[in-house]
């Protein structure tokens, strides 16, 4: 998002640092079970400062990676130019054409945006027929502002609604940004109104703090356990 522009030095250095790691591990780990991924069109929506959009080059995808932070797309261009980088608002896409792309996916933006329904229904629009969408949010369980630090470290949840909210603190994403605080129900139930079905849901480990979501549209949808 454009408010990532003052945060842009230190989310670098964050990404530099490995905290998406964990995200970027599953996101190319489905992606790397295909047979081929050469030449597979694939659009990395909030891709930041271009880390992942860069791997995924490398792995022979032609890749664009839309961002609306001029300040990381700085940064992204410095990295790559095996990728097209474009400056966009996720929640349009508006610069995409429609059923463009094989794969669409979104690492840990999703809490950011006001409106992440207006980024699935985006992402299904520049989705080709049977297309499919790879996403990864943090666990809003681990990530809510009613819960607290216990003697362990762990977090006790003591109210789990939607809402947004900054955490304590100074120079953190979170106490400078904020998140949108919203349950994974929430998330699923917007992304099958949107017109995609869902065939995979992943929990990572909680060590990771993330919750990861692969699905696709116009295929069967595979019953949540």
């Amino acid at each position: 998002m454009g408010s990532y522009d003052s945060y842009a030095e230190q989310y670098n250095g964050m990404v530099n640092s490995g905290g998406p790691e964990g995200s970027y591990r599953y996101i190319l780990q489905q992606l790397k079970n295909l047979s081929v991924l050469a030449n597979l069109r694939i659009c990395d929506i909030g891709c930041g400062q271009g880390e992942l959009a860069y791997r995924l080059s490398e792995l022979g995808a032609k890749v664009t990676g839309v961002d609306l932070s001029e300040n990381l797309l700085v940064y992204a261009r410095n990295r790559t130019d095996q990728v097209s980088w474009v400056l966009d608002d996720a929640m349009s896409l508006y610069k995409i054409e429609d059923e463009t792309f094989d794969y669409v996916v979104s690492s840990v933006m999703l809490m950011d945006v006001p409106n992440h329904k207006q980024v699935f229904e985006a992402a299904f629009r520049i989705l080709k027929p049977n297309g499919i969408m790879i996403w990864v949010i943090l666990h809003p369980c681990f990530q809510s502002p009613f819960s607290y630090p216990l003697g362990d470290g762990s977090r006790k949840v003591i109210q789990y609604n939607s809402q947004f909210w900054k955490s304590e603190g100074v120079g953190t994403i979170r106490s400078t940004l904020g998140a949108h605080h919203r349950p994974i129900s929430q998330y699923l139930n917007d992304f099958l109104t949107s017109g995609f079905s869902l065939i995979r849901v992943d929990e990572l480990e909680r060590d990771d703090n993330l919750v990861s979501i692969t699905s696709i549209f116009h295929g069967a949808i595979t019953p949540v356990t």
